[in-house]
């Protein structure tokens, strides 16, 4: 009987939290260990599952604990390294969006664990929507004829405390991006999946209403095309009201729309869905086919109205660890992970030589990108 995969979690601030939450519920794998560089932050995480041990340094927990897997949750900028240390230690790593900060860093990633046959993911629990997945299959079985258009909607609400809430978030040197990197970036992914490779993209990007505080965009636009040639565009803010504020008013619930993607085939035929409001399970909300307009109804009301966290964590976790255990690729890759990213830094590209940017991205494209985006005050 095969043992249970040995599983540890590290950075144990709010979503490592919902990854260790994720793991322990899962059937077949053991939550071993919780890692953070604050001592004390594991060990409050860690108490909340007995048994679980606490480390602060990752060489001395891949040394010491005999995983299967990390699962990285640190904040952006510190991907990288447990990630690499896994990969060298042989250790499966499922990596928070986005896989990291940086293109030469995240394509340093991928190329590591190919070379090594070390499993590597990027976390896009949305992808495991029911709404999203059967968006996937109606296009993947040629419902909608061929794609000719999307479009990928993150309207989204935040305010001056949430960006204070750590000393990391809002700049370039901390977070690495703003609306796109670290909200858009889920629904990149999932336009990425639904319409293939990304071939260029054209955007531009603004600071519009939290300029006193934040340097990255809170505003941005953006068109992408495809190799099937289809054209989709972007547009992703963080300007409306409530949100992810701290007191939010009923007057102004329903100010911050949340997510939307919708695509459109030359059969005539689109599909869509809406995550509203952010963090609620995804709702199929255009589906065109003749004669299933009630299933579209049935669908709504199964599933509008239900939490995303952290049952689609451990959706993916799970599908995660099946693929390590049998050997293949997971559903969600470190490549897309990379790709994804060069979407969103694409735009920042784009917007500093006011010129498209190509797919995927030359080794001096991913420099100039990093260093428009690594280094910046």
């Amino acid at each position: 009987m095969a043992r249970d995969m040995r599983v540890a979690v590290i950075g144990c601030g709010k979503i490592g939290a919902t990854h260790a939450e994720a793991a322990s519920a899962l059937p077949g794998v053991e939550l071993v260990a919780v890692c953070d560089r604050t001592v004390e932050r594991a060990k409050e995480l860690a108490e909340r599952f007995p048994g679980v041990r606490v480390y602060d340094a990752v060489d001395r927990m891949l040394a010491d604990a005999d995983l299967d897997a990390v699962l990285v949750a640190t904040a952006h900028k510190h991907h990288f390294s447990p990630a690499m240390q896994a990969i060298h230690s042989g250790v499966a790593a499922l990596v928070e969006k986005p896989l990291t900060t940086s293109l030469a860093e995240a394509n340093e990633l991928v190329v590591a664990a190919e070379r090594a046959g070390v499993t590597l993911g990027t976390v896009f629990q949305r992808r495991f929507f029911p709404a999203a997945q059967r968006m996937h299959d109606a296009i993947a079985a040629g419902r909608l004829g061929g794609v000719v258009a999307a479009e990928c909607l993150a309207q989204l609400g935040r305010d001056r405390t949430y960006f204070e809430r750590d000393d990391w978030r809002g700049s370039w040197t901390g977070e690495g991006g703003g609306a796109l990197l670290t909200m858009a970036i889920h629904y990149v992914d999932m336009m990425n999946w639904m319409l293939g490779t990304p071939t260029s993209v054209y955007g531009r990007w603004a600071t519009l209403k939290h300029a006193d505080y934040i340097d990255v965009e809170d505003v941005a636009g953006a068109v992408v095309t495809y190799a099937g040639g289809a054209i989709a565009t972007i547009q992703a803010m963080t300007t409306f009201e409530n949100g992810f504020a701290s007191e939010p008013s009923p007057a102004v619930a329903y100010r911050a729309p949340g997510f939307r993607l919708a695509v459109h085939g030359t059969a005539g035929h689109s599909v869509g869905l809406q995550e509203s409001p952010e963090l609620a399970q995804a709702v199929t909300d255009l589906w065109t086919f003749d004669g299933e307009e009630e299933l579209a109804r049935r669908w709504h009301e199964e599933e509008h109205g239900r939490p995303s966290l952290p049952g689609f964590h451990r959706i993916q976790i799970a599908e995660f660890l099946d693929a390590v255990r049998a050997g293949r690729p997971p559903a969600i890759t470190g490549r897309d992970g990379l790709t994804a990213l060069e979407v969103v830094k694409g735009v920042y590209l784009s917007q500093d030589r006011l010129a498209p940017v190509s797919l995927p991205m030359s080794d001096d494209d991913r420099r100039d990108a990093d260093r428009l985006t690594e280094g910046a005050a």
